[in-house]
């Protein structure tokens, strides 16, 4: 699995691998992205734009390997990985399934189970940085969803970053807070 930190070089071959010059090399990534998206989506994967975040990266780590030797359209060695990162997606454990009977909790249980999410919340949005927390919080919270991929090209442009590069470090932190809520309940 490679790293989140993606060296830009890696970025830039792989935009020279996909076209002639760099806007074709861009049009033909949003292309593979869209169509990414949709693999997933079809089969009903929970986030899809997880998983093809994950092929991006995986590619872009491997691409200074691949590009040189391979043969064909470079589409087919992203749904290769696709293929792959789906399988060890449909390899990872699920949550059991519900079973007929569930309590139900009274109301004060459930605004205190709701009050130790927030506080686990709190906890794991502090041990963030400054500058994670505002990357974080316009990357998930604060674009418009009408408008996502202008509002993310802004951001990165803001933050002197290319857009895959800020997908990478929103799937990274994303993926941080949540394993540190994990970690939390798991000490409860």
């Amino acid at each position: 699995m490679p790293t989140d930190q993606t060296p830009p070089e890696n970025f830039e071959l792989l935009l020279a691998w996909l076209g002639p010059d760099r806007e074709k090399g861009a049009e033909k990534y949003e292309q593979i992205r869209r169509n990414l998206l949709d693999y997933f989506r079809r089969r009903d994967v929970f986030d899809p734009i997880d998983l093809a975040d994950e092929v991006i990266s995986r590619v872009t780590g491997k691409v200074h390997e691949v590009a040189t030797g391979f043969v064909g359209e470079p589409s087919a060695y992203f749904f290769a990985v696709a293929r792959r990162v789906l399988a060890e997606w449909r390899r990872r454990p699920r949550e059991a399934d519900l079973p007929e009977y569930i309590a139900a909790y009274s109301d004060d249980e459930a605004a205190q189970r709701k009050e130790l999410t927030l506080q686990r919340l709190e906890q794991c949005w502090k041990r963030l940085s400054g500058e994670e927390q505002q990357i974080l919080l316009r990357y998930c919270v604060e674009m418009p969803p009408v408008k996502l991929s202008e509002s993310r090209q802004q951001l990165a442009r803001e933050i002197g970053v290319s857009l895959n590069a800020l997908r990478v470090t929103g799937h990274r932190l994303r993926r941080k807070v949540k394993s540190c809520i994990e970690r939390l309940i798991e000490v409860k």
